[in-house]
């Protein structure tokens, strides 16, 4: 039990509190029992802020909830670890486990967040190659359709370079270089898509310009997703049309915009 309120502490003359607080800096030091949390707790707001687990039974526990797939579990014990021991040996496991919580429980957003907030502290650890793939993959499976812009899929190629480049005798470079080559087919996909949308609708030179794009970037993808003959075709409209030059309104123009 508490020997004094918060109200008796509050009343000592500032010179017996100094001296008390001393007192218990003394005691804390030669004792197990935090004497500071024990007597000023409620004063300063900590009473409700206790944690009954060590940081290493809640890197254990919550390691133990990420295997059986209880994912929402393991993220509240791997940000209790971060909030209360930031200086332990395992706050760094909290930082890594909390971002694959995320990314196994189709968090996808908030699992990039973690992942990339886990580089950013420890920028030198053996385990960031793994990290910036899983980046890669945390923003590669947010893109959910092709008619969707793709921008989250170009910031996944951004990470999957990272990798290639930066450790590229790491495993994870063989796994992002395979990652690269979806990315451009769904990049490819989308262009392509976007290029038959105006060319459906007579605007031509908006069809071709997203021809050129993938035809001189993504060749291989182009290939890969057997879109050649439907291209040509298409691509070779697009130049006859364009080489007439000017013809009239566009699709936009004709209904009000």
């Amino acid at each position: 039990m508490k020997c004094l309120s918060t109200r008796s502490i509050r009343d000592i003359r500032p010179s017996r509190l100094l001296l008390l607080i001393a007192t218990i800096f003394i005691l804390n030091g030669c004792s197990g029992v935090n004497f500071l949390d024990f007597y000023f707790g409620d004063l300063f707001g900590k009473g409700g802020q206790t944690i009954d687990k060590t940081a290493e039974q809640l890197a254990v526990e919550g390691s133990q909830k990420l295997q059986k797939k209880d994912y929402g579990d393991a993220v509240e014990d791997f940000k209790k670890l971060k909030e209360h021991y930031p200086y332990s040996k395992y706050a760094v496991l909290a930082d890594l486990k909390l971002g694959d919580a995320y990314f196994h429980d189709n968090k996808y957003s908030e699992a990039s967040i973690a992942y990339e907030e886990f580089v950013r502290l420890h920028p030198r650890n053996e385990v960031v190659p793994y990290v910036l793939y899983q980046i890669g993959m945390s923003h590669f499976l947010a893109f959910s359709t092709v008619d969707r812009d793709p921008e989250e899929t170009n910031i996944a190629i951004q990470s999957f370079l990272k990798v290639v480049q930066n450790f590229p005798k790491s495993e994870y470079a063989k796994k992002s270089e395979k990652q690269l080559v979806e990315c451009k087919k769904r990049i490819v996909s989308h262009e392509f898509e976007v290029a038959k949308f105006y060319y459906i609708i007579g605007e031509y030179e908006s069809a071709k310009g997203r021809l050129d794009t993938i035809i001189q970037k993504y060749p291989q993808a182009i290939a890969d997703l057997g879109y050649g003959k439907d291209l040509q075709k298409i691509y070779a409209k697009c130049e006859k049309e364009c080489a007439k030059g000017d013809r009239g309104p566009g699709f936009w123009t004709k209904v009000g915009f």
